[in-house]
C-alpha cells in the first residue's frame, strides 16, 4: 500500500503541476485608428479546456476568441510556472504582417529564394509582460471560427520568445547575463516537409537598441476652434519614435486662460498602448478631454510637454491656440493682410486715372487733328 500511495501522490502532484496557471488570458485586441489614435477591443486566449469544452463568451467577437495550439510548448510552460496569486500579465494583441529578412545571413535559411509561403495568411502578435516574465509569441489563426460547441477561433502558437527578466539590473563595471529562450514550430506538415535539413526557417540577432529621442507633434493644430459652452476637439500629443519606453512622462499645461499665467491643464487625460515598430522604437499619443470653454478662455495656448531619458532635462513641447468663435479680434496678420489690400487698392486707383487721362489726351489729339 505505500508504494501505491506513493505513486498516487506523485500522480498527484503531476496533475496539480500541469494545472498550475491561468486557464484564460484577458488581453487587448490594438489596432490602427486612423489620425495617429488606436482603438482597442476586448480579446482573450483560451490556454485548456476541460470535457464540457471552452466556455461561452458572447461579450467577444469570435476571431479575437482564440483557443491557442502550442506545439511546442513554451507558452503554456511560463504560464504553468506563474506564481499564484501574482497579477495576471498585460496582455496586447495586434495584427502582424511577415515580411523577408533583409539580412544576408538569413538567406540560407530556406530552400525558397523569396518569402516562404508557408507565411501567407493572417498572423497575430501576443505579448505579455509582468513583473515575472515577457514574452512575445507570433500566432496563426484559423480564417473562420468554429461553430460548435461555442464561437471560437482555434489558432496556433508558431514562435515564441520569453525572458525571465523583463528589467535586469545590472551593476556598473559588472557582466550582465541575459535570460532568453525561444520555442518555434512549422505552421504545417507542408511547410515541415519542405525545409531543407538544419535550422528551422527563423534566424534570432543581437541588437544593442541605444536612446533614441521622441518627435512630439500635436493636433488638431495650429488652431483649436471652439463655441462657448462647448468641448473643443480632443488633443492628440503624437510621442513617436524613442526608446526605451520606460521613463517617458507626458504633461499638459495651459497659459493664459481664466487666471492668467500658467498652470496644469484641466480635462480627462490618458496614455495610448504603445506601437513598436522595426527598428526597435515605440511611440504612444497622449490625450486631453477639454472642459467646456468660456469667452475669456479666447488665446489660452494648450502645451503637451514630453520628458524622457534621451531628452534635455527641459524636455520636448507643442502647442496650440484656442479660438473661441464670436470673440476672434483682428490679429497683427489681419492687420498686414489689409495694410496690403489697401496699398493694391490705391495702386490700382492710381494706375486706372493714369490710363483715362491717357485714352482722354488721346482723343483730344485725335480730334485737333481731324478739324
Amino acid at each position: 500500500m505505500k508504494p501505491l500511495s506513493l505513486l498516487l501522490v506523485v500522480a498527484l502532484g503531476l496533475v496539480t503541476a500541469a494545472s498550475a496557471g491561468p486557464t484564460v488570458i484577458e488581453c487587448w485586441f490594438v489596432e490602427d485608428a486612423g489620425g495617429g489614435g488606436l482603438a482597442k477591443r476586448p480579446a482573450a486566449l483560451l490556454l485548456r479546456q476541460g470535457p464540457e469544452g471552452p466556455p461561452s463568451r458572447p461579450d467577444l467577437d469570435p476571431k479575437l476568441y482564440l483557443s491557442l495550439h502550442d506545439p511546442a510548448g513554451a507558452l503554456q510552460a511560463a504560464l504553468r510556472r506563474y506564481p499564484r496569486g501574482a497579477p495576471a500579465p498585460h496582455c496586447e494583441m495586434s495584427r502582424f504582417f511577415p515580411l523577408p529578412a533583409s539580412a544576408n545571413w538569413a538567406s540560407g535559411l530556406t530552400p525558397e529564394q523569396s518569402c516562404p509561403r508557408a507565411l501567407d495568411g493572417a498572423w497575430l502578435m501576443v505579448s505579455m509582460s509582468s513583473s515575472v516574465f515577457s514574452l512575445s509569441s507570433l500566432l496563426r489563426p484559423q480564417p473562420e471560427p468554429q461553430q460548435e460547441p461555442v464561437l471560437i477561433t482555434m489558432a496556433t502558437v508558431v514562435l515564441t520568445v520569453l525572458t525571465h527578466t523583463p528589467a535586469p539590473r545590472i551593476r556598473l563595471g559588472q557582466d550582465a547575463m541575459l535570460d532568453l529562450s525561444f520555442a518555434y514550430m512549422p505552421t504545417t506538415p507542408e511547410a515541415t516537409s519542405s525545409l531543407a535539413p538544419g535550422p528551422p526557417p527563423f534566424g534570432l540577432e543581437w541588437r544593442r537598441q541605444h536612446l533614441e529621442p521622441p518627435k512630439v507633434s500635436l493636433m488638431p493644430a495650429p488652431l483649436v476652434w471652439a463655441v462657448p459652452g462647448e468641448e473643443p476637439p480632443e488633443l492628440l500629443c503624437l510621442v513617436s519614435h524613442f526608446y526605451p519606453s520606460e521613463g517617458l512622462e507626458v504633461q499638459w499645461e495651459l497659459r493664459g486662460g481664466l487666471q492668467g499665467g500658467s498652470q496644469n491643464a484641466g480635462g480627462q487625460r490618458w496614455l495610448s498602448t504603445l506601437r513598436h515598430h522595426s527598428d526597435g522604437s515605440v511611440s504612444l499619443s497622449g490625450h486631453l478631454r477639454l472642459p467646456p470653454v468660456t469667452a475669456e478662455q479666447h488665446g489660452a495656448r494648450y502645451v503637451c510637454h514630453v520628458y524622457h531619458p534621451s531628452l534635455p532635462a527641459s524636455g520636448r513641447s507643442a502647442e496650440v491656440t484656442l479660438e473661441v468663435a464670436g470673440f476672434s479680434g483682428p490679429s497683427l496678420e489681419d492687420g498686414i493682410g489689409l495694410f496690403l489690400s489697401a496699398f493694391l487698392l490705391l495702386g490700382f486707383i492710381k494706375v486706372l486715372g493714369w490710363v483715362v487721362a491717357y485714352l482722354s489726351i488721346r482723343k483730344d489729339s485725335k480730334e485737333k487733328k481731324a478739324q
